[in-house]
């Protein structure tokens, strides 16, 4: 590369066209028929929602907890994507499986739904962390609280860069941010990119203050956070899954709502 030639950062395009990589569909797919909901998301799914309320599964993929949850007796979940492989992957499933769960294309930027729709928003296996950028994250929040309802709740996960398992390793990155030798590709601190078995993946950690703060910008209140391993002692299946890490519940506030500290 030229020493002028400007670097194209990692934006939701490049996102989406790495999600419709085979190799992660099939990823996916397989989480649906061996993985399936964690012992975490089941407990913490179970107290927040009852199965008559109408939720939404924002970054549903292939539809492993959409189809979890049906199976579970919630039979009032939409699964929204960006990705339309992934939706295709997911409606395929779904009759495959003989279920009646919704599956659509969706932006988590521009949701076409209107205001005030859903009792519940769940964005599971860090998925709002794998949109670039905060401003793009921040308008992600935004619309989850434009379509849920007064009272209602937002619960997601995202991983934690204070952990002790990460904190070598951001601390290296921290001088590698320090000295500007970073991948060109990623917008800021907490950025990742990486190759898997899996194809191109782009994760964005944040630590915990990055997350309240998000939260707070956009209305919510925070009611809990925790680490996954704090809820369930989850099977080898989950694990190699996916790495540890943080729950979030917050909830849309209502009229009689008190602000809660973060």
């Amino acid at each position: 590369m030229e020493p002028d030639e400007e670097v194209k950062k990692v934006d939701s395009s490049a996102v989406q066209s790495w999600f419709a990589d085979q190799r992660a569909l099939q990823h996916y797919t397989e989480a649906v028929k061996n993985v399936g909901l964690w012992r975490s998301e089941e407990k913490v799914l179970r107290q927040i929602f009852s199965p008559d309320q109408t939720l939404l599964d924002l970054g549903t993929g292939t539809g492993r907890v959409a189809f979890g949850l049906y199976e579970i007796g919630y039979d009032k979940v939409m699964g929204v994507d960006a990705c339309r492989p992934m939706i295709q992957e997911a409606r395929h499933l779904n009759k495959l499986l003989e279920y009646r769960v919704s599956f659509r294309v969706e932006d988590a930027g521009k949701l076409s739904f209107e205001e005030n729709l859903f009792d519940g928003v769940i964005f599971a296996f860090n998925g709002l962390m794998q949109i670039p950028g905060k401003a793009e994250r921040s308008q992600a929040v935004k619309e989850v609280f434009r379509v849920l309802r007064p009272g209602g709740h937002f619960v997601f996960t995202t991983h934690d860069r204070d952990h002790w398992r990460l904190r070598e390793f951001f601390a290296n990155q921290a001088r590698v941010w320090s000295e500007n030798k970073q991948d060109p590709r990623l917008r800021e601190f907490g950025d990742n990119l990486f190759d898997s078995r899996e194809g191109t993946i782009f994760m964005h950690l944040p630590d915990r203050d990055e997350v309240c703060s998000l939260l707070d910008e956009n209305g919510f209140l925070l009611l809990f956070d925790a680490m996954r391993e704090e809820i369930a002692n989850e099977p080898s299946e989950v694990r190699n899954f996916a790495d540890e890490c943080r729950f979030w519940i917050a909830r849309k506030p209502d009229a009689f709502s008190e602000d809660d500290e973060c």
